[in-house]
């Protein structure tokens, strides 16, 4: 017996990899089977705005800017080796460390343009970069065998850099703040390493609050909107964790499956949890507080991966933007945009064989985080030839009896639920083998 399980309810917009606009958007019937061609050949991050979604390109020394329906805005180019970026609480200034150059690139986003580089110095090398306490901090490569935080002053006419005079981190570390604790500044190391610090910045100085060695290699991390806890993505995990920012202990652990590399959260405190496509959802989407998932998402036709730093929210929440990377080579952009739907997950059960000309008898179950309307259905097929619907009992059990012609020994039965106002669908097959 073969039992897969799904769940749907991405709105895509489809494009040409020209990026010229086929259609309006349309709700995946199952998983998603298209996304958005971007015209990058790498991919470091991806950030979003009330305006624009942009895409760092490190390969292409580039960053990409779309509006929220995937459209280019403009490929900003010349940008060496663009790799992490933040953005000022206005968003009216984007910034993008360019360790090829050595330096930060200062970006008006209403003309996106490069206004300014800023020069971190010779070999630093920056990558992530994050705004605490009125100042832009980096991380870098501080010595051949360390790496550091150094910050710039953004108050002056000139910025100031500053370096760290006690470099402990083992790699570059990753960076992390929220306008929530506008004073905090969350640093973790990227590599094998572990450690994670929280540090109070109101002086202009990093001044160590709080240091665990419980987490590394951390791929992202983003803070909670009241700026009290750190989710962090550590690629080794088969979980997402959630670390209390006042002492680094652990408050909780979303069970998201193998190899987290990717984490947001929008200002409502929803958490946007992704993972390498190690199972059959790509991305875990978790309200305020909960660690129950009430939405999955799977955005991997055929074969495709979630890229690293690949999830961004719209800052109101109403959209979700993934990066992925088909193995044919392309880098594409998926928008979810019914994200305040559930998901409806279907199980079933059937015995492996069944005695040829007799009924099969096929059980199941439609469940929620969020409850469903009364007097629901489900459809059902039978190698794609349509069966009676099935109704749904209100614990959301259901069963159906079937005797397929003898000549059809490996039918396989599909049952779908077609969503409703408060959930996306959701379908699963069963095969069953009749024997003689």
């Amino acid at each position: 017996m073969r039992i897969r399980r799904r769940a749907a309810g991405i709105t895509l917009v489809l494009m040409t990899a020209s990026l010229n606009l086929l259609g309006t958007p349309s709700t995946a019937a199952a998983q998603p089977q298209g996304g958005i061609v971007l015209s990058v050949r790498s991919h470091w991050q991806t950030l979003a705005d009330s305006h624009h979604v942009y895409f760092s390109a490190p390969g292409d020394d580039a960053v990409l800017a779309t509006d929220h329906d995937g459209q280019i805005v403009k490929k900003l180019e010349g940008l060496d080796g663009a790799r992490g970026m933040t953005e000022s609480a206005d968003e009216s200034t984007l910034y993008v460390a360019l360790p090829d150059a050595d330096a930060i690139s200062v970006v008006d986003t209403a003309t996106l343009t490069e206004t300014r580089r800023i020069s971190t110095g010779a070999g630093t090398e920056p990558e992530s970069l994050a705004l605490a306490g009125g100042r832009l901090y980096f991380g870098y490569q501080a010595t051949v065998f360390d790496g550091g935080i150094g910050s710039v002053a953004l108050t002056g006419a000139i910025p100031t850099v500053s370096l760290d005079d006690n470099p402990v981190w083992y790699s570059k570390p990753r960076l992390a703040s929220s306008p929530g604790a506008p004073d905090r500044l969350v640093a973790a190391d990227s590599e094998g390493s572990l450690g994670m610090r929280v540090y109070d910045v109101s002086s202009g100085t990093l001044q160590e609050t709080a240091y665990s060695d419980a987490v590394g290699g951390v791929k992202d991390m983003a803070i909670t909107p009241d700026g009290s806890s750190v989710i962090t993505a550590n690629g080794s995990n088969y979980y997402h964790q959630r670390w209390r920012l006042s002492d680094l202990t652990e408050e909780a652990q979303y069970d998201t499956g193998p190899y987290p590399n990717s984490v947001a959260v929008d200002s409502h405190g929803t958490v946007a949890a992704g993972i390498v496509a190690g199972g059959q959802w790509d991305v875990y989407i978790y309200r305020p507080g909960e660690t129950a998932a009430y939405r999955t998402v799977a955005l991997s036709p055929g074969y495709a991966d979630l890229l690293d730093r690949g999830v961004a929210w719209a800052p109101d929440g109403s959209r979700l933007f993934t990066t992925r990377f088909p193995y044919s080579g392309e880098f594409v952009l998926d928008i979810v945009d019914d994200i305040a739907k559930a998901s409806s997950t279907i199980t079933l059960s059937a015995p492996p064989t069944n005695p040829i000309g007799t009924p099969v008898t096929v059980t199941g179950k439609l469940t929620s985080l969020v409850s469903f309307p009364k007097r629901g259905a489900v459809t059902v097929t039978r190698d794609g030839v349509a069966l009676p619907d099935v109704k749904v009992a209100r614990d959301g059990t259901f069963s159906f009896s079937d005797t397929p012609p003898d000549w059809n020994t490996y039918p396989q039965y599909t049952v779908t639920y077609a969503g409703d106002a408060r959930h996306v669908p959701g379908t699963a097959d069963v095969m069953v083998e009749f024997v003689g």
